[in-house]
């Protein structure tokens, strides 16, 4: 069976039966399609010339990339994914999983804001025109909530509860939790709403329901790739030199819950993590913390 034939069948499992969101359907169409691109550049095209070695050349290919360690992984789990779904609907008849060991993620601490830093890029920005406004909201959102980027995207306006504080945000495998919005947030959304009935203006586009929250200077959607742009931005403005990005905020926004004494397993709710593990990376982000109320704390720490 032609290759790209069986992608575009994944795709539709992975829309359809796994309800994945857009992100991350894009996310495992793209890292599979740059491998089938390089195999149709070894005139490779059929299931039925699939085999190790073509999977081990392609990871070879990989090396001519400089490829963080998360990026590596993700292309090997997005393969290992792919290679499972024609198993299992028998396009490949041998089980070439067996013969893949992913390789393990290199631990390490996840860039964040100080609280600090926080209220510095807050003060710092002061909103003059309607696409600011939506800005500051955008920042007054992630950090208030911890969503993810994709969570932000993908609001539409009946999310949204300001009387009580709420918005209901659809993470992974289309879950939906509520988060919580801060009065600072608040002030900025309901500041935004007004600018929005004057971006909406803009729309050109008659299949837009009307309902997308966060919008472009066209009236359009904003994408993730926007929002990530936004948040550069204003960092770069307030003069801090971290390499930071939305995911970022959410780290700091878990960080920070941490520091003030909120429970993991509280955390977790919030953050939407399915496993408490993935949550407690961030004890390891306050280990600082935790070495300064050890020695603060414990009767023999200076001894």
């Amino acid at each position: 069976m032609n290759l790209f034939d069986c992608l575009k069948l994944y795709i539709k499992y992975l829309k359809y039966e796994k309800n994945l969101s857009l992100n991350s359907i894009n996310s495992y169409k793209k890292d599979n399609l740059q491998f089938l691109n390089y195999l149709k550049g070894k005139n490779i095209t059929e299931t039925g010339s699939l085999n190790l070695d073509t999977f081990r050349d392609f990871l070879k290919y990989l090396d001519n990339y400089n490829y963080s360690n998360s990026t590596i992984i993700r292309k090997y789990s997005s393969l290992v994914n792919f290679f499972k779904f024609l198993e299992r609907n028998n396009h490949i008849g041998f089980q070439l999983t067996q013969f893949i060991n992913v390789p393990r993620k290199q631990q390490g601490l996840y860039t964040f804001m100080s609280i600090s830093e926080i209220k510095k890029l807050l003060e710092d920005f002061k909103p003059l025109s309607d696409l600011e406004i939506r800005d500051r909201a955008i920042i007054e959102l992630l950090y208030s909530t911890g969503a993810r980027i994709s969570e932000v995207e993908s609001l539409e306006t009946d999310d949204f509860d300001l009387k009580n504080n709420e918005v209901i945000v659809t993470g992974k495998g289309r879950k939906q939790r509520f988060v919580y919005l801060n009065r600072s947030a608040v002030f900025w959304i309901e500041n935004y709403i007004e600018a929005r009935s004057r971006l909406i203006h803009f729309k050109k586009d008659s299949n837009i329901t009307g309902k997308q929250f966060f919008l472009n200077k066209y009236g359009r959607r904003l994408s993730s790739r926007s929002m990530r742009s936004i948040v550069k931005k204003y960092v770069k403005k307030a003069v801090i030199d971290k390499n930071i990005t939305p995911h970022s905020i959410r780290h700091s926004f878990a960080t920070h819950l941490l520091q003030e004494g909120a429970g993991i397993r509280e955390i977790q709710e919030l953050l939407g993590h399915e496993n408490i593990s993935t949550t407690q990376i961030y004890s390891h982000l306050n280990i600082k913390k935790l070495k300064k109320d050890y020695k603060k704390y414990h009767p023999r720490a200076e001894e």
